[in-house]
């Protein structure tokens, strides 16, 4: 792999993380972000020297901009080679229910984040010639292609996503730059290590018969998540691809997911839904 220069959003842990790390294995430079001092420090002093840390977060402007000058120092000129918008958050409930902020915040740091760095990054990505074409790899979700009750202001923020990179691939076809969308299911990373027990204010409200039953299917999925060097590794594959693809799903049952997102008619997949949802013991849904 020829050596590059790539910016990595939220890079703290789980998927960022071991991106960060996998690329700078293979004698990348790679610049990271975070929002918190301590893990500046964490990180710079486990990863290598051409790891560079950036402290910022993707829905505050004024940090971007801060944070941007320093990008600007560390590359001297050089072209960034690769985005990688990884920061997100998640914070299930039903739609009718879940507190406003928690609903407006998913969709700041899964939408509104992405194109802040996006736009803040593109600068760097225009100084192409015809050999290397600039990318910008999208962390996206099959939450993006299938609505999942009691995780939706999630999967919304993701289909909104989704929509973005097409748009933003076929705006800057003109300048050479490729927008891809890696869209993982379940993985080891501590954005759903958190989601656990977050069904609990549901409990008594008139969600409350099937809100215990959502947060079991939460913690099997995170039981049976893929770990998170299969994403690194899917980056990889599309950094280093002459015409990647512009998605890629990485989940253990792909027609599963396409059948659930399109290919069986919606009312089948309500009923399927209502099912498992209201059936004892485990369940074969996974919200993501």
């Amino acid at each position: 792999m020829t050596e590059k220069w790539i910016l990595i959003t939220g890079v703290s842990s789980g998927i960022g993380l071991d991106a960060a790390r996998h690329l700078c294995a293979l004698n990348n430079n790679v610049i990271g972000t975070v929002r918190k001092l301590d893990d500046k420090k964490k990180l710079e002093a486990q990863l290598p020297d051409r790891f560079h840390c950036i402290l910022l977060d993707v829905t505050n402007k004024n940090q971007i901009a801060e944070g941007i000058k320093e990008v600007d120092r560390i590359l001297g000129g050089k072209k960034l080679d690769c985005l990688v918008n990884n920061a997100g958050i998640v914070k299930p409930g039903p739609l009718e229910l879940i507190r406003d902020e928690d609903f407006e915040h998913q969709m700041d740091v899964n939408v509104s984040g992405v194109r802040n760095m996006t736009n803040a990054c593109l600068p760097f990505m225009y100084q192409n010639d015809d050999k290397r074409k600039s990318k910008i790899i999208f962390i996206s979700s099959v939450s993006g292609l299938f609505a999942a009750p009691f995780n939706g202001a999630y999967c919304i923020s993701k289909h909104a996503l989704e929509c973005m990179v097409d748009i933003y691939r076929r705006e800057l076809m003109i300048y050479k730059i490729d927008c891809i969308a890696i869209q993982p299911g379940p993985v080891k990373s501590k954005i759903w290590e958190k989601t656990i027990g977050t069904f609990e204010p549901y409990l008594n409200s008139q969600y409350g018969h099937i809100a215990h039953k959502a947060d079991r299917i939460i913690q099997s999925s995170e039981k049976n998540a893929l770990p998170v060097e299969f994403i690194s590794k899917k980056i990889q594959k599309v950094i280093e691809s002459a015409k990647p693809r512009t998605r890629y799903m990485v989940h253990t049952n792909k027609i599963g997911v396409k059948l659930l997102s399109g290919w069986i008619p919606d009312r089948i997949v309500d009923k399927m839904i209502w099912k498992s949802l209201n059936k004892k013991g485990t369940t074969k849904y996974r919200p993501v």
